[in-house]
């Protein structure tokens, strides 16, 4: 059924004018057992629905919801309806084109002076809202999920008692989920000793155990918030993470750790363009509620690291992640120190 919406046969006294002019969706329903039928509807109203007027107009309300008519929201609205109440329900609708939205629905009874009785619905299209709430509903189940998982992990590196690997990664995992929900920063530090396989094969392993128990020291020293995590995620490589750290504090915070090695001044005499270990970092800032993927994240820092490695030693290269980029891919790295050799 579809007629010109009109206002004929309308409530006596309703401010037809102010509710054509209201922002949010107004109808005005006839009471016509469960059937609501509607009489009338502002273009606020054709607007969300993406219906014209007079498709609209002499049909059920229920033709918002397109064949989706089992619904809890429509049985709760049909079972007020039948008790004369005023109702609220969240609806699944779906546009001409078959595009799917989510309608915040109330329903007011009102009686015009003959005593007759009509339904004044509104409505709001709440998408956006609702697609943010699932977003988060999920973060939440993983974060949980995470947290069991880091519960039950072994979680300390016997050589360095920093992290071990896979409890990092479940708490770099927990803190992804936590700073999505939160929007908040995350910023990954990946930390390596420059030339270690050339230490290595110099002193032995009983010694580089003892160089990477240093290393080990000096990067955790600089990770002391009850937020900030730090591990040994290989070898001899090492990562830490911070949240809610302002980026332009992330390039010197590395940088100190770094400095901070090179005062331990631990002789490499082999190594090439420098005589003592140094080190070299990856900073990778993120806003997880803007990116994808807390494994692309770390394997993004990792990478870092390895060319910034390769084209020097004590660098310090930072990165944004998923900020300024589709697809997830990271950003141009936004700096680097020189090359102190």
């Amino acid at each position: 059924m579809s007629r010109q919406p009109g206002a004929n046969a309308l409530p006596a006294g309703l401010a037809l004018p102010a509710l054509q002019q209201a922002g949010e969706g107004i109808a005005v329903l006839a009471v016509d057992g469960a059937r609501a039928s509607i009489e009338w509807l502002n273009p606020a109203f054709a607007r969300m629905t993406g219906f014209a007027p007079a498709d609209l107009v002499g049909n059920a309300l229920w033709v918002i919801c397109g064949a989706d008519r089992e619904q809890a929201g429509l049985g709760e609205l049909r079972a007020a309806m039948g008790r004369a109440e005023a109702c609220s329900a969240l609806l699944r609708c779906y546009r001409p084109d078959g595009t799917l939205y989510w309608c915040s629905l109330r329903l007011e009874p009102v009686r015009d002076d003959a005593d007759r009785a009509w339904w004044l619905a509104f409505a709001h299209d709440i998408s956006a809202q609702r697609e943010m709430e699932m977003l988060l509903g999920r973060h939440d189940a993983q974060a949980e999920f995470a947290q069991r998982r880091l519960e039950d992990a072994d979680t300390v590196d016997r050589l360095t008692g920093l992290q071990a690997p896979h409890a990092f990664e479940l708490a770099l995992e927990l803190a992804w989920f936590s700073c999505a929900r939160d929007r908040r920063a995350l910023t990954l530090f990946v930390f390596a000793p420059d030339y270690f396989d050339v230490y290595l094969d110099t002193f032995g392993k009983v010694t580089g155990d003892s160089c990477l128990r240093m290393v080990a020291h000096a990067v955790a020293g600089a990770f002391r918030r009850a937020t900030d995590v730090s591990a040994r995620i290989g070898d001899a490589s090492f990562a830490a993470i911070g949240v809610g750290m302002p980026r332009d504090v992330l390039e010197r915070h590395a940088t100190q750790v770094c400095e901070r090695v090179r005062a331990l001044a631990i002789r490499n005499p082999r190594a090439p363009r420098v005589t003592s270990v140094t080190l070299s970092a990856a900073i990778i800032h993120a806003v997880p509620a803007q990116a994808h993927d807390w494994r692309a994240f770390l394997g993004l820092g990792r990478s870092t690291l390895a060319e910034g490695q390769g084209s020097g030693v004590e660098r310090v290269v930072l990165q944004d992640y998923g900020l300024d980029a589709e697809d997830g891919d990271a950003a141009p790295a936004s700096g680097s120190s020189p090359d102190s050799g």
